[in-house]
């Protein structure tokens, strides 16, 4: 990966993730945009991972394994406390001591965040339709990394500071504009939940669940309490976990789905990582599975695809649902990367 190339994805991730979520983060990726050593480490990243995330994620990881370190002290996740900013002197210090393990970590790791402030808008899709139809579920997560937003049923909800759904330590908190607060329907049919991911991530192991912890953004201490919090929940142990690398892989996953149930796939900020002979696929197996039986699925992305079918630079959370064998596309609404704000079309 070129370095300009490199510098390019740093700003875009201060500018259009970070900016007004993570001040921190805002600082540090345009101070690291900057300076060609660290973007030649960064740039050592495997195919598809974002460059970014992953490479920031690593410094956190060996901090977290480390937090007598004195950088450890800057980041407020283990500091507990907020800082106007990362010194950078002491930052790029760091990553040059360590340089070795950085780039082995960024080799090796995949970015699995689990996002579970992502099920804002996933309670109500799911709900809705769960109701409409009716009948027990089956679930699917694409890409789950510890299955933890397949548990949005067990969280509590709160839209713009107002407490609408559950009774949970988890607490999900959205802002919702140029909209209504959706309707959350009580969901009282069975679930069958089925996680899906090249890697799962087991919540006994600990240095996985460093790993996942590095992947939040030191400064957003809700997150980590979230987190911890669902890493405990009973329900946790319930779910399914297949193992999967490939696109049949998926389909055998899938197709083996109670028939009688209702089928909810999703896949929330996973298929930007597929190369795009790996998205064709995924979307022919979908076609596939379409022909044999009626489901939906709920993508939520950032592709460039999805931008221009909706004439938006948003996030997109579209609905596609199979029914008789036919094909229907919905824009459901626009959010941002952690949900914290959704406008529901």
């Amino acid at each position: 990966m070129d370095l300009v190339n490199t510098k390019g994805k740093f700003i875009s991730f201060a500018e259009s993730e970070c900016k007004g979520n993570s001040e921190l983060y805002y600082k540090l990726s345009k101070q690291v945009s900057g300076d060609d050593t660290l973007l030649k480490i960064a740039a050592t990243a495997k195919a598809g991972q974002p460059v970014p995330n992953i490479f920031l994620a690593a410094v956190h990881y060996l901090l977290l394994k480390n937090p007598g370190n004195g950088l450890a002290a800057y980041y407020p996740s283990i500091g507990k406390k907020q800082v106007p900013e990362i010194p950078f002197p002491l930052f790029r210090s760091f990553c040059l001591d360590n340089e070795a393990v950085i780039r082995e970590i960024i080799l090796t790791r995949i970015v699995q965040t689990n996002v579970i402030n992502r099920c804002a808008y996933l309670l109500p899709v799911f709900s809705k339709i769960i109701t409409e139809e009716n009948r027990p579920a089956t679930i699917i997560d694409i890409g789950t990394s510890a299955g933890l937003t397949l548990n949005f049923d067990k969280y509590e909800y709160w839209y713009n500071n107002q407490k609408v759904y559950g009774d949970s330590k988890v607490i999900i908190k959205s802002k919702i504009t140029g909209s209504t607060i959706p309707a959350l329907f009580p969901i009282t049919q069975p679930i069958q939940k089925i996680g899906i991911d090249q890697n799962i991530i087991d919540p006994a192991d600990t240095d996985q669940i460093i790993w996942l912890k590095a992947l939040i953004w030191p400064d957003q201490a809700e997150r980590f309490i979230a987190m911890e919090e669902a890493l405990k929940t009973e329900e946790l142990k319930k779910i399914e976990f297949f193992r999967a690398e490939t696109i049949p892989d998926f389909e055998a996953v899938i197709l083996n789905a109670d028939k009688a149930h209702t089928l909810i796939i999703y896949a929330t900020h996973v298929l930007y990582q597929f190369p795009q002979t790996q998205k064709e696929a995924f979307d022919a197996m979908l076609e596939r599975v379409g022909q044999s039986r009626d489901f939906y699925f709920l993508s939520v992305e950032g592709t460039e695809s999805l931008l221009q079918r909706y004439q938006t630079r948003e996030i997109v959370i579209e609905l596609t649902q199979f029914r008789d064998k036919k094909k229907s596309q919905t824009l459901l609404a626009e959010t941002n990367g952690h949900g914290n704000w959704i406008k529901w079309v």
